[in-house]
């Protein structure tokens, strides 16, 4: 559960924008809203030598058609980020080369349908704006939904068959 708490921390709240251009932002511990340092200027061959031989045999084993991933250095670990199918993947490894968990960002359309239609039959009035679903060892995934409503956004977080709603804000 605690993993699962660190990863909902490290998740952004909006999908669709950030409040303002990264390139203005602050530089932080956060690798969502600060520049991450790229560790090579080519993407689909980073250097060995700063990422961990383990995280680099474990990503291609994993995602074995991808060849144009990024690779950013973070203060406690590796990530690769890329895209593949308009799912936007956030993969991130310790220094050690362990795998942490993995981030996929997607549409309404990708959500699993019982998940979705559970979503839809309890927020009729409701739009799904994205969902992010996380992956981590040993757990069953779970899902951030976030939607918009006439008068509010609510988030709402789907693990383990229990939907609750994490963050409610109004408009």
């Amino acid at each position: 559960m605690k993993k699962i708490l660190t990863i909902l921390a490290l998740v952004p709240m909006c999908c669709s924008a950030l409040p303002q251009d990264l390139k203005n932002s602050i530089v932080s511990g956060n690798p969502e809203v600060a520049i991450p340092h790229l560790l090579s200027g080519v993407p689909s061959t980073p250097s060995s030598d700063v990422i961990s031989p383990k995280a680099m045999t474990s990503f291609h084993k994993a995602f074995k058609n991808v060849s144009d991933e990024k690779w950013y250095e973070m203060p406690d670990a590796t990530r690769a980020k890329f895209t593949v199918n308009d799912v936007h993947y956030i993969v991130d490894y310790d220094k050690k080369g362990h795998w942490i968990h993995t981030i996929r960002t997607y549409s309404e359309k990708q959500l699993p349908a019982d998940v979705r239609q559970e979503v839809r039959a309890t927020y009729l009035d409701y739009s799904i704006i994205c969902v992010k679903e996380i992956t981590l060892p040993r757990n069953d995934k779970t899902y951030i939904v976030y939607l918009e409503g006439p008068s509010n956004f609510v988030n709402l977080r789907i693990a383990n068959g229990e939907m609750d709603e994490w963050q409610k804000y109004n408009k």
